[in-house]
C-alpha cells in the first residue's frame, strides 16, 4: 500500500508540472490566436474601407425595424407568462440586432465622411458613439442567468440563451476591437489634410493667443470675460473679409457669367449684368453675412448643445435666402422678358404670369417652413395627420378665401377682362389695376382704388369697354334749316359719306379683310374680337325745327383720347362741308303765324 502511494506521489511530482505548463501554454496560445484572428478582421475591415465596399452596403432599415418589433412583442408576451429565461434570451437577440445595425451604419458613414473630406474629429465622434453604445449594453447582467442555463442544458430555451450569449459576446468583442483599431489607426484609411485637420478655427485662435504681446491679455479676458483676444480678432477678420467679398463678388460673378454664357453685343452684356445684379445682389450679400456669423459662432460659443440649437435656424436662413434669390431671378426674368413673350404669343396674359408668380411665391415659402420644421425635429407627418383631422374646421374657416381663390382662377380662364381693361361691374367703373389671388383692384376715373373680392366678380355681369379691337362709336344728328334746298342737303350727305370713307381714322369695310375660309363665321369672329366698321350717313327725319342727317360710324382706335381726336376732326370737317353746300345749321326755333 505504501508502495502504491509512493508511486502516485512520484507521478504527481513528475507529470503535474508538465501538465500545468502545457495547459498554460495552450491558454496563452489560444489568446494569441484569438488576437491574431481579431487583427486579421480589423485589417480586412480597413481594406474594405479603402476599397469602399461598405459604401454599397444596403442596410434594410425596414427589415431591422420589423425584427426588432417582433422581438419586443416576444419579450412582452414572455414577461406576462413569467418565462424569464426566454425574456433574457430575446433581450440579447435584440441587442445583437441593434449593435449589428449600428456597426454597419458606422462603417458606411466612415466611407461617406472620407469621400466628403471630413476632419478627424468627425471620424472620432462616429466611432466613439458606436463604442459608447457597446459599452452601455453591459453583458455582466446576463452572466448569472447564463451560468444557470449551462447547468440546465436539457432545456431548449436555456440552450438557445447560451448560444445567443456566446454569439453576442463574440460579435461585441470583434466590434470593439475593430472600432478601437479604427480609432487609433486612422491614417491607414484616411489621408491627413493640414488645412482640414490642423488649420481650423481653434488652430488660428490659438496661434493668435500664443503671441507674446497678446498672451497675457487673452488669459485675463478668458478668465474674467470668457473670451480671448484671438476670438475677437478672428471674428473681426471674418467680418472684414466677407465685407470685402461683398463689394467685389457681384462684379466678378457677373463678369464670369458674361464670359461663359454671353457671346453677344456689349449692350446685351450690360443688360445681363444688370439683370443678375438686380436679382441676386441682396440675397448674396445677406448669405455672405450669414456665413460670417455662422463661422464666428464656432469661435465664440464652446457649448456643443448651444451650437446644435442655433445651427438649424441658420440653415433655415440659408434656405430662405436661396428661395429669395430663386424667386427674384424668376420675377426679374419675367419682368424683363414678358413683353417679348406677350408679343410673340398673344394668348399669353400678363395677369396669368403674375398669378403664377404669386402661387410660386407661396409654394416657396411653404417649402422654407417645412425645411425649418425638419431642422427643428418637428414631425411633419404628425402635422399632416392633425390637419387631416381638423380639415373640416379649416375648410369652414377659410371658405371665403377658397371661394375668392377659385374665383380668381375662373377670371383667368374665362378671360372676361384683363389688367388695364376699362370695365363696369355692378356700381364699379374704372380700369383694372391688378388681379390678385383673392381680390381684384380697380382704379376709378376719379382716381380712387376699389378692391373687389374675386368670388363676386366671377358671378356678376361685367361690361368691358376694352374688349374691342377696332371701333369706338361716333353717333351724331346734324340739324339743317328748312330753308336749305333738298338738293344741297343730298349733296352734303354724299360729301360727308365720302369724307368719312377717306378719313384715315374712321373704320370701314375696306380696312380689314377676312380670309375666304373664314367668311362663313365672319360675323361671329368680328363680334368676338370686337370689330365694328359700320358707316351710315342718311337723311334721317324732319324734326320740329330742322331736317336731320344721321351720322353713324366708328373710329379705328378704341382709345378714348384717340376717339376724341377723331371725333373732333369729323365735326370740323362736317362744319366745313355744311358751309360748302350752302346749308345752315338749324337752331331750336318756333315760328308764329298770325291769322287776320
Amino acid at each position: 500500500m505504501n508502495f502504491k502511494i509512493t508511486v502516485f506521489k512520484l507521478f504527481i511530482l513528475l507529470f503535474l508540472p508538465i501538465f500545468i505548463f502545457a495547459q498554460e501554454d495552450t491558454i496563452k496560445k489560444s489568446v494569441e490566436e484569438h488576437l491574431d484572428e481579431q487583427m486579421l478582421v480589423a485589417l480586412k475591415v480597413v481594406e474594405n474601407i479603402n476599397k469602399e465596399k461598405y459604401a454599397k452596403l444596403n442596410i434594410d432599415e425596414r427589415e431591422y425595424d420589423k425584427q426588432i418589433n417582433y422581438l419586443l412583442n416576444k419579450i412582452a408576451i414572455n414577461q406576462r407568462e413569467g418565462n424569464f429565461v426566454a425574456v433574457k434570451r430575446d433581450e440579447m437577440n435584440l441587442q445583437l440586432l441593434q449593435e449589428k445595425r449600428e456597426y454597419e451604419k458606422t462603417l458606411k458613414e466612415i466611407i461617406q465622411a472620407k469621400n466628403s473630406y471630413k476632419d478627424k474629429e468627425y471620424f472620432r465622434k462616429i466611432i466613439k458613439d458606436n463604442i459608447s453604445l457597446l459599452e452601455s449594453n453591459a453583458l455582466n447582467r446576463y452572466k448569472e442567468i447564463y451560468n444557470k442555463a449551462k447547468k440546465d442544458k436539457d432545456n431548449q430555451v436555456s440552450v438557445e440563451l447560451i448560444d445567443t450569449y456566446d454569439t453576442l459576446k463574440k460579435q461585441r468583442n470583434k466590434q470593439q476591437f475593430v472600432l478601437t483599431y479604427l480609432l487609433n489607426n486612422m491614417d491607414e484609411y484616411r489621408e491627413s489634410y493640414f488645412f482640414i485637420d490642423n488649420f481650423s478655427i481653434e488652430y488660428i485662435i490659438s496661434k493668435i493667443d500664443s503671441q507674446p504681446f497678446i498672451s497675457n491679455i487673452s488669459q485675463f479676458t478668458s478668465y474674467y470675460f470668457k473670451f480671448s483676444i484671438g476670438e475677437v480678432l478672428f471674428v473681426i477678420f471674418v467680418m472684414g473679409f466677407f465685407r470685402i467679398i461683398n463689394t467685389k463678388l457681384i462684379f466678378l460673378f457677373t463678369t464670369f457669367i458674361n464670359k461663359i454664357f454671353m457671346k453677344k453685343s456689349d449692350k446685351e452684356e450690360d443688360e445681363m449684368e444688370l439683370f443678375i445684379k438686380d436679382s441676386i445682389e441682396k440675397p448674396l450679400i445677406y448669405a455672405l453675412y450669414t456665413l460670417s456669423i455662422h463661422i464666428s459662432l464656432y469661435a465664440l460659443i464652446k457649448d456643443p448643445k448651444a451650437i446644435n440649437t442655433i445651427v438649424p435656424w441658420i440653415n433655415t436662413v440659408y434656405i430662405g435666402i436661396l428661395t429669395w434669390a430663386s424667386y427674384a431671378l424668376l420675377d426679374n426674368w419675367i419682368s424683363n422678358y414678358a413683353e417679348n413673350l406677350v408679343e410673340r404669343y398673344p394668348n399669353v396674359r400678363r395677369e396669368m404670369i403674375a398669378f403664377i408668380l404669386r402661387v410660386t411665391k407661396v409654394v416657396l415659402i411653404l417649402i422654407v417652413i417645412l425645411f425649418l420644421f425638419m431642422q427643428l425635429g418637428i414631425d411633419i407627418k404628425a402635422i399632416a395627420a392633425s390637419l387631416g383631422v381638423g380639415g373640416i374646421a379649416i375648410a369652414l374657416a377659410s371658405k371665403d378665401t377658397l371661394a375668392n381663390f377659385f374665383g380668381s382662377l375662373n377670371i383667368m380662364t374665362d378671360n372676361s377682362f384683363s389688367q388695364g381693361d376699362w370695365i363696369v361691374a355692378n356700381e364699379v367703373e374704372g380700369t383694372v389695376v391688378d388681379i390678385r389671388m383673392r381680390t381684384t383692384r380697380v382704379r376709378t376715373f376719379d382716381n380712387a382704388m376699389i378692391t373687389i373680392p374675386n368670388s363676386e366678380l366671377a358671378t356678376t355681369h361685367i361690361k368691358n369697354y376694352s374688349k374691342r379691337k377696332i371701333g369706338r362709336r361716333i353717333k351724331m344728328s346734324i340739324g339743317l334749316t328748312y330753308e336749305s334746298a333738298m338738293e344741297d342737303i343730298k349733296q352734303l350727305k354724299e360729301d360727308i359719306r365720302e369724307m368719312l370713307i377717306e378719313h384715315p381714322n374712321i373704320a370701314t369695310v375696306y380696312d380689314t379683310t377676312i380670309p375666304f375660309t373664314k367668311r362663313f363665321q365672319s360675323a361671329k369672329r368680328e363680334d368676338l374680337q370686337g370689330i365694328q366698321r359700320t358707316l351710315l350717313v342718311y337723311i334721317d327725319e324732319f324734326s320740329s325745327s330742322s331736317i336731320n342727317i344721321l351720322v353713324y360710324c366708328f373710329s379705328k382706335n378704341p382709345s378714348w383720347e384717340e376717339w376724341l381726336k377723331t371725333k373732333e376732326e369729323v365735326i370740323i370737317k362736317i362744319s366745313e362741308l355744311v358751309h360748302k353746300n350752302n346749308c345752315q345749321f338749324a337752331y331750336p326755333t318756333q315760328t308764329l303765324f298770325l291769322k287776320n
